[in-house]
């Protein structure tokens, strides 16, 4: 079970970091209207960050596991910062592809995809 959550996380991971490799502009806009310091250097790090996350998820769900709930957990801790703001801004979770105003169904995505990682990492 574990190793099919891994490679679905995967994939999740790989989706959105393409995404975001295919808008660099609009990854870094959506970084900024975050707040988050830096967004010319995480517009590029970010996805990079997900792609070996992905390999990691792929070759060694055990490894993987724990790196995506790591990352699941600070986007989670931003979304809900976002959220409880009062003023949720757009997010490009998924590049381009999915730039719309942060809401609970981006955390409720978020605790599905962090019980993948948990799944991944007990296999």
């Amino acid at each position: 079970m574990g190793a099919w959550a891994g490679l679905l996380l995967a994939t999740v991971f790989i989706f959105a970091a393409v995404s975001k490799f295919r808008d660099p502009t609009g990854t870094e806009k959506s970084i900024s209207s975050l707040g988050l310091p830096f967004p010319k250097i995480l517009a590029s790090l970010l996805p990079t960050v997900e792609l070996l996350c992905s390999v990691l998820l792929a070759i060694d769900p055990r490894s993987g596991g724990p790196c995506a709930v790591a990352l699941l957990v600070a986007f989670t801790t931003l979304i809900a910062a976002q959220i409880f703001s009062g003023n949720p801004q757009n997010c490009a979770c998924f590049g381009s592809w999915s730039s719309k105003r942060i809401s609970s169904w981006d955390l409720l995505r978020n605790v599905l995809l962090i019980s993948l990682g948990v799944l991944a990492t007990l296999d």
